[in-house]
């Protein structure tokens, strides 16, 4: 017989390391949650590759985990990411701006939701629910995560464990031949790459919305860190597959890049 956990039992919150500060319920009532129907984002992982993409959630299915990346800076739309401690992944297409803010840590239903890996990066897509709202509970607000501190010859090396994690990459630079543009495109309307090197010799880019309200700002021109979002682009043609590793910046704020060169 499957062991049923009720929801209010303190002893399920410690097991989990979460405290409840719920401020709606689920829609429909969610009273019991069965504990096999509790996943982390390893196990999305492992279904996906499992089954392959567009997996799709037909009961209710938990993750409990910390959002990472919300949407407030647009530069990135009806989305956001979420990190528990065994990996990070992307939530798509979410029907609205503003649902989850950076450091909420949410028990999020499942339910509706779909498996993509999206040329290399792990998503949950929701296009399918019509108000995905209604599965997010609130566990506990303004408790962010600390940006696990990396070299990108460490993303390069093990790229599948960095997929949709919160970085902070030191000794990090704007390529010199970029150094003279902005973030992206004030008033576009795509998305830009600029080109980041390292002082280990290894290469990315930062993926910028035009949306993004730091669009306009010019790109600093100095040696130093950058937290943001880890993800990566597979793109398979005629000539191969070819990888390109790539960080999404939630703020300017948490761009510091003013110590010398070293190119």
């Amino acid at each position: 017989m499957k062991k049923i956990i009720t929801i209010i039992i303190p002893m399920f919150f410690a097991a989990v390391a979460l405290v409840c500060s719920c401020e709606k319920p689920d829609v429909p009532a969610i009273t019991e949650l069965d504990k096999d129907h509790i996943l982390t984002v390893a196990d999305i992982y492992k279904i996906q590759a499992d089954s392959g993409d567009y997996y799709q959630f037909k009961d209710d299915y938990m993750l409990f985990g910390t959002i990472t990346m919300d949407d407030s800076h647009d530069n990135i739309y009806k989305e956001a990411y979420i990190q528990d401690s065994t990996g990070g992944i992307n939530l798509y297409k979410l029907g609205k701006a503003g649902l989850v803010k950076v450091g909420d840590r949410i028990r999020l239903n499942l339910k509706g939701g779909q498996i993509v890996n999206y040329n290399g990066k792990m998503e949950i897509t929701f296009a399918d629910v019509e108000d995905v709202s209604l599965q997010v509970i609130l566990q506990e607000p303004n408790v962010p995560l600390t940006p696990e501190e990396v070299t990108m010859a460490q993303v390069v090396e093990n790229p599948t464990y960095y997929d949709c994690r919160l970085v902070k990459l030191n000794n990090v630079q704007f390529a010199a031949s970029d150094t003279s543009l902005t973030y992206a495109v004030e008033n576009g309307s795509t998305t830009q790459s600029r080109n980041m090197t390292s002082c280990d010799g290894n290469t990315l880019v930062a993926r910028n919305s035009d949306y993004a309200d730091f669009a306009g700002q010019p790109l600093p021109k100095g040696n130093g860190s950058v937290v943001g979002i880890m993800t990566r682009y597979i793109r398979t043609g005629n000539t191969g597959t070819t990888t390109t590793y790539q960080i999404i910046i939630r703020s300017t704020e948490e761009v510091s890049m003013d110590g010398d060169r070293c190119d």
